[in-house]
């Protein structure tokens, strides 16, 4: 199962299982939440992706990643819909090679426009590295 979810200026795939949590959160309130337990990690996901996909929305989507030790909560400003079964390509062996980082996984046909496919939780691990990262420095 997929969910379409949009930024401000794209629309991607996830798969349904690799997000444990949907959660709809005010910009700028506590993404921790009481029941947080591991500690949450908040990130825009458009701007990970392309520094340009800023958002506006103030009611955005988090969609909850867990790992180890913490959960990260990727921010979108919506989840539209599910797609139960879709025939998603995987990318070219060439392509991959060329990406930045190794997110993208594949690519759906929605209404003639393609959507990338992206892997939330390679993300959600570069997220922590990065932050890990961050914290060591200072």
């Amino acid at each position: 199962m997929l969910l379409i979810i949009r930024t401000a200026q794209h629309r991607y795939i996830v798969r349904r299982e690799d997000v444990a949590t949907l959660r709809a959160i005010a910009r700028g309130g506590d993404n921790s939440g009481e029941e947080a337990d591991p500690p949450v990690i908040a990130a825009e996901l458009g701007p990970l992706i392309d520094p340009d996909d800023v958002s506006t929305v103030q009611r955005r989507h988090a969609l909850i990643i867990p790992l180890r030790r913490r959960n990260i909560a990727l921010l979108v400003d919506a989840v539209d819909t599910i797609v139960e079964h879709a025939d998603v390509q995987p990318l070219p062996q060439l392509l991959r090679e060329r990406l930045h980082e190794p997110w993208a996984t594949g690519v759906l046909l929605i209404d003639d426009q393609p959507v990338v496919q992206l892997d939330v939780r390679a993300i959600a691990r570069s997220v922590l590295l990065q932050r890990t990262r961050a914290s060591e420095q200072k």
